[in-house]
């Protein structure tokens, strides 16, 4: 049976539904912990500029033992998760790092033609001006806006354009994250032929469930934010050592990842475990 076939969108949402709720406290312990890592991280790179890129990568790092805990625990259960967290860790860090890379070629290809078309086309009348720019990043970003709102249209759809492509792409590769953890071996580009036909599905499901739970963990957020007078919109302009600042950070990081990842850990595994039937995987 083909693995569009196999894959039903309301099982594996609701699949994704019911380890949430019936793993609360778990979800919310691996969040909390995140969360507080999140925070830490976010200090260190306002206060010490000059440590931002390894303090950046530590917070990628944080998330992926984050969402590899999550998932463990979707495959196999809490209880599974301490035993195998740092191997789990790193393993679904590695296999993201490798999507987030991949890509990153293929957004980088698609983008050269995308731009020369921009440049010969819409964007010409503003070429004299941003020659005059420079190096200015205040006047560039003013012509940039102006540009912006002169064609929103076209900014539209190129934003909906490449949106859609990733989600294409990540979809195709979904089951990297509890492949990787099941087998306990780095798997990426091996899940790609077991996703074939179920594309759309996949990506159809994600829509459904973890764009609704992440509009809402943003929206919460940012009215949390407002409400502490913490402007959630841009808010490394906010003193790094302010507690209010602070808590704003923890509240944010603790509701994307309790109410997006935790959904999204829950649906991967359930998707992994409708399609795995259909492949032999190597021993490990």
């Amino acid at each position: 049976m083909a693995a569009a076939d196999r894959l039903l969108i309301n099982d594996t949402v609701g699949a994704a539904l019911r380890y949430v709720r019936e793993n609360l406290r778990f979800v919310a312990t691996a969040s909390a912990i995140g969360a507080v890592l999140i925070t830490v991280l976010t200090v260190g790179v306002l206060s010490v500029p000059a440590l931002a890129f390894p303090l950046n990568l530590a917070m990628g790092l944080a998330q992926a033992f984050v969402y590899a805990a999550l998932t463990a625990a979707a495959l196999f259960g809490p209880a599974a998760v301490g035993a195998r967290l740092a191997g789990d860790g790193v393993r679904v860090w590695a296999a993201m790092a490798v999507i987030a890379f991949f890509l990153f070629i293929v957004i980088f290809v698609i983008s050269i033609p995308v731009f020369g078309v921009l440049l010969a086309g819409p964007m010409a009348p503003y070429m004299s001006e941003l020659e005059q720019a420079g190096a200015d990043q205040e006047a560039v970003m003013a012509v940039m806006t102006r540009f912006a709102e002169s064609n929103p249209a076209l900014l539209l759809g190129l934003i909906l354009g490449y949106g859609t492509l990733v989600l294409l792409i990540t979809s195709r590769l979904y089951l990297a994250a509890p492949a990787s953890v099941d087998a306990r071996r780095i798997l990426t580009f091996e899940t790609w032929s077991w996703t074939k036909g179920a594309m759309l599905k996949i990506a159809g499901a994600r829509l459904l469930l973890l764009l609704p739970a992440n509009v809402f963990a943003g929206a919460v957020g940012y009215l949390f934010g407002m409400a502490i007078g913490v402007n959630a919109m841009a808010p490394a302009t906010t003193q790094a050592g302010e507690p209010l600042f602070l808590l704003y950070v923890f509240v944010a990081a603790f509701l994307n990842l309790a109410l997006f990842s935790s959904l999204e850990a829950g649906l991967s595994a359930a998707m992994y475990r409708s399609l795995k039937p259909l492949v032999q995987q190597p021993a490990a």
